[in-house]
């Protein structure tokens, strides 16, 4: 690849939240490589607000996923035309597709880039027309490894020789006026330490017992005279499963129910000595904005998808559904690996990892 000819790059991550954070350091490696390159990052609707505000790269461009059921197939067959048209006339010179799914591949394709990149993961002998996609191939089988990477191996596989081939932290922007908002909101609480809690994962099969987290948060506010900020996204489940999380405490943390922003959240974090919760979105904005983190894990795993800091504490118990992955673990309102989690384990780690070092 003619390196010093690419002007103009498109970097595919069509996914979650927590999955477009985990691009950032990956960005900052292609800008390093190419600093005269104008950055487009492709991403789904709802997650665009990760790389609000990244300094390494250009253009951010949503593609609206397709939840509004009501829509029509021909208006929807119209949107995608639209979208494809509005990628070929940037004029990429390298797609870049950092997303397992078909979609990034037929977009990297109709982008017209001449250079394409991606990592083809269906079994060997099967028909993958993504094989002919990408002349640019990662090969299929990925050593296991953290997801931030991954994205540095799938690059050096297929060729791509970055100027800083080591991952450095994650990159999450947060703007002077969030900052200041989120330390008015914790102003009351100071001068002790404030505990940002997000106890609830957008998939419910993620959480932490309930009678637990609300124990921990009491024992949080009497015993470490810490007060502690409560959020949750504003999916209805989540939210009914926060509230009964805070009904349950003795205590009364500031609670936020499912009114803030992922900007705000990550401002939250960014103002408190640290972070507790599960494994969810918010967990790793809060390693990005460079708190201490404490998570809690059960059927994922955390070699993949842990905090990445060097701040951080993964609490997690061997079980079928996370050790062999071929079968689910009990699930009796919480799974069993989760339930497995003692509530002195949690206050340990949180002495640890939070208190002591917030003290010192």
């Amino acid at each position: 690849m003619e390196l010093q000819n690419i002007q103009r790059l498109a970097v595919f991550k069509m996914r979650n939240i927590g999955d477009v954070l985990m691009i950032t350091p990956a960005l900052r490696a292609l800008r390093e490589t190419f600093p005269g390159a104008r950055i487009t990052v492709v991403v789904n609707s709802g997650t665009e607000a990760m790389l609000a505000n990244n300094p390494h790269l250009d253009e951010v461009l949503v593609y609206q996923r397709n939840d509004d059921k009501a829509q029509g197939r021909l208006a929807r067959m119209g949107y995608e035309l639209s979208f494809a048209r509005e990628l070929r006339k940037r004029n990429f010179d390298l797609a870049i597709s950092f997303t397992d799914g078909d979609r990034s591949a037929w977009y990297s394709l109709f982008s017209g880039a001449r250079y394409r990149l991606g990592a083809v993961h269906y079994s060997v002998g099967k028909y993958d027309p993504r094989r002919r996609i990408y002349n640019l191939p990662a090969p299929s089988l990925v050593p296991p490894m953290h997801e931030v990477e991954k994205h540095f191996y799938l690059l050096e596989q297929a060729g791509l020789k970055l100027r800083s081939p080591n991952p450095g932290e994650l990159c999450l922007a947060v703007p002077d006026d969030l900052r200041a908002w989120a330390e008015k909101q914790l102003e009351p609480l100071r001068p002790g330490p404030v505990i940002h809690i997000h106890p609830v994962a957008r998939w419910l099969w993620k959480c932490w017992g309930s009678a637990a987290m609300a124990q921990v948060i009491d024992w949080l506010q009497t015993e470490r005279r810490a007060r502690v900020v409560v959020t949750t996204g504003p999916v209805a489940r989540e939210r009914e499963r926060a509230r009964e999380i805070v009904g349950l405490c003795c205590t009364t943390p500031l609670f936020f129910d499912g009114n803030l922003s992922l900007g705000q959240i990550a401002a939250i974090s960014a103002a408190s000595d640290g972070y507790f919760g599960v494994d969810t979105a918010p967990m790793h904005m809060a390693a990005a904005v460079g708190v201490p983190v404490v998570a809690l894990f059960g059927p994922t795993n955390p070699e993949n998808w842990g905090p990445w800091t060097p701040r951080g504490k993964v609490l997690i118990h061997p079980c079928p559904c996370n050790e062999t992955r071929t079968r689910a673990c009990d699930w009796n309102g919480v799974r069993a690996c989760l339930a497995a989690i003692t509530v002195p384990e949690a206050q340990a780690a949180l002495d640890a990892t939070i208190l002591s070092p917030a003290r010192s």
